[in-house]
């Protein structure tokens, strides 16, 4: 634990704002205390987004990207491909980038 090797190489910190000292045994749970409230707060967040795309598919929205090739594109490229044709060829003839290209040859 991070307090645990500040406390063992005999380091403190000391907050004039907030008014806590972890070397003292109030500072420590002060310290403690809000390093727990973080971690539950994260958790919620984390909960409450896993809810949101749970609730956002239940509804029938699609998430992410929208794909920028369909299956008549898909077929093309992979015409292309059969034909030699490089894949910056067929990038420019498709109307689609380089990555594109790559990534469709590749699932297919």
């Amino acid at each position: 634990m991070f307090l645990s090797d500040m406390k063992d190489r005999d380091i403190g910190i000391c907050s004039v704002r907030q008014g806590f000292d972890t070397s003292t045994s109030m500072g420590e749970i002060m310290f403690q205390f809000v390093g727990i409230l973080s971690t539950w707060e994260r958790e919620m967040i984390r909960e409450r987004t896993l809810a949101g795309l749970e609730r956002a598919k239940s509804e029938g929205k699609t998430l992410g990207r929208r794909k920028v090739t369909n299956d008549k594109m898909t077929a093309k490229i992979i015409e292309l491909r059969n034909e030699k044709k490089s894949i910056r060829q067929i990038a420019s003839e498709v109307g689609v980038s380089i990555g594109t290209v790559s990534k469709t040859l590749k699932v297919a």
